[in-house]
């Protein structure tokens, strides 16, 4: 529902203290942040103790040891050169957002603070199909605290080659709180946030060619339902046409060839705010898990949802259950198809955070506890998959955990210990639509399955980019033949890694390349 209302950044400078330090006075003393070998707080959700697992990493994985970030890494994406560019808010009288580019490889941290004024906090964002990252709108006002959530038609691209900033073409309506996704022909479609004025949810929609560097606004017809909310999770399928699977109950279908909304299905739970939304691989069922009822929170569901849009009457399904009830939370697609959600918290945005990652298997319909993180991550975390497999965890601006916030984790999964990687000796760097192409492998006797996986952007619960899609291959000697997607409704243009796994689910490192 709409909540043109709430203030996030009041809320964590005064009023979350204060709330928080009710809470806490009016619950037992055991009512604390779950930490190993505590129970979950929220008297409402399962009485499941978080006991910090140490057990062979081959079933929980492994993290590392924190590193220091120097930012909060509120919003977060994976560029083709490997790294990861994070972003924040603005602080004191500063006008500019802070960012960090992250080389996880070597450690290293550059400091990429966007050298122009615009505060692109609660901003959307997507990855073009020249690799270029693409931020939307943000926030109008002075810095933090005490700003109102009123929207900015700002845009900025960030070039990965150059490392560096460039201000975009100026929306044709102010965002706060979008959503950006890229269409099957290219250009961007933006959608939702709060306008300038913070008084409703913009209900136009626009579509950002970055050949010509225009926005278009859409027809009357594109127009969003008034009942919306904003960061929409909205995932391409292979039909062309786009479903809305949250946080609203109501599931929706736009079809940008007649720029027109169809209603889906409803979620079987309700409204599903800051819970995570994924495209499974086979790019018809989207997965939903945890979220709560009501915008500010509380009563986070441990509950999980499937609907497969490519039946003729499309109905959400609950799945297995979570282990722990969690809202916030980050959901990252793993290299061999699995789902690892991590983070998140049980009570209001930072309280009772949920440490222990969870991994689903969308074919087993199983959740697995993994090994328990050295860091919280609740509201305001990020997670992203890395091209050697690893996951990256980082952000959560909890003004009792300043330290956590400017730190990051690379959390190792399971299939790292399960022997021997596979491993490409050679592939090409760019190739188009339903071609044949070579990979070179010592390995290839052993692979199961060879996919391209898109580079995450993710901020809020929301990763934008994210996706799997597997290709077809045949094996030869010390190499497989592997058929490209079939079209852009499969695999928009843009950059992907490239992944072989082998009969013991182990995935190689992998390296980029360009769909044209």
């Amino acid at each position: 529902m709409l909540n043109v209302f709430r203030s996030e950044r009041n809320q964590l400078a005064v009023l979350l203290l204060i709330l928080g330090l009710t809470i806490l006075m009016t619950l037992p003393l055991s009512a604390e942040p779950a930490r190993a070998g505590q129970k979950a707080t929220n008297p409402t959700a399962a009485k499941k103790a978080q006991v910090g697992l140490r057990q062979d990493p081959a079933l929980v994985g492994s993290w590392g040891v924190p590193q220091q970030l120097g930012t909060v890494g509120i919003h977060a994406a994976l560029m083709h050169t490997g790294k990861v560019v994070f972003w924040w808010y603005p602080l004191g009288t500063a006008t500019n957002s802070p960012a960090k580019l992250l080389d996880y490889a070597t450690g290293t941290i550059t400091d990429i603070t966007i050298p122009f004024d615009g505060d692109f906090f609660c901003s959307g964002m997507t990855i073009m199909k020249d690799g270029r990252l693409l931020v939307i709108g943000g926030l109008l006002g002075d810095p933090f605290p005490h700003v109102p959530d009123k929207g900015i038609p700002q845009t900025a691209i960030f070039d990965p080659i150059t490392e560096t900033w460039s201000p975009g073409t100026n929306m044709n309506f102010a965002r706060w709180y979008p959503t950006a996704v890229e269409l099957n022909n290219g250009t961007v479609l933006a959608l939702t946030g709060k306008n300038a004025t913070a008084t409703a949810i913009v209900l136009q929609m626009e579509t950002y060619n970055l050949t010509t560097g225009k926005w278009t606004t859409l027809p009357g017809s594109a127009n969003i339902g008034p009942l919306s909310d904003t960061y929409l999770k909205m995932k391409l399928l292979p039909s062309g046409r786009i479903f809305m699977g949250g946080a609203n109950a109501q599931s929706l279908l736009f079809s940008p060839a007649t720029n027109t909304w169809k209603t889906s299905a409803k979620m079987n739970f309700g409204n599903r705010y800051h819970g995570g939304v994924t495209l499974l691989p086979g790019l018809t069922k989207v997965f939903t898990a945890g979220g709560t009822l009501t915008y500010p929170g509380g009563g986070a569901t441990a509950t999980a949802e499937v609907i497969d849009t490519s039946v003729a009457t499309p109905q959400w399904s609950f799945v297995a259950p979570m282990n722990f009830p969690r809202y916030n939370a980050n959901q990252v697609l793993l290299a061999d198809g699995t789902i690892l959600e991590v983070g998140g918290a049980q009570v209001s945005k930072y309280l009772s955070p949920v440490t222990t990652p969870e991994l689903y298997d969308p074919v087993a319909n199983t959740w697995t506890e993994m090994s328990v993180q050295p860091n919280p991550r609740t509201y305001h975390s990020t997670a992203l998959l890395l091209p050697d497999g690893t996951v990256i965890a980082a952000g959560s601006d909890d003004p009792a955990n300043v330290t956590a916030g400017n730190e990051y984790e690379i959390f190792s999964p399971p299939y790292l210990f399960k022997g021997a990687r596979p491993t490409i000796t050679s592939a090409p760097t760019s190739i188009t639509y339903k071609q044949q192409f070579t990979v070179t492998t010592p390995d290839a006797a052993s692979i199961t399955r060879v996919a391209l996986i898109r580079p995450g952007a993710t901020t809020h619960d929301n990763d934008f980019d994210q996706r799997f899609v597997d290709m077809t291959f045949t094996k030869g000697t010390g190499q497989l033949t592997v058929t490209a997607p079939l079209s852009s409704n499969y695999a928009p243009q843009g950059w992907y890694m490239l992944m072989i796994l082998n009969s013991s689910g182990v995935p190689s490192v992998m390296p980029f390349l360009q769909i044209q």
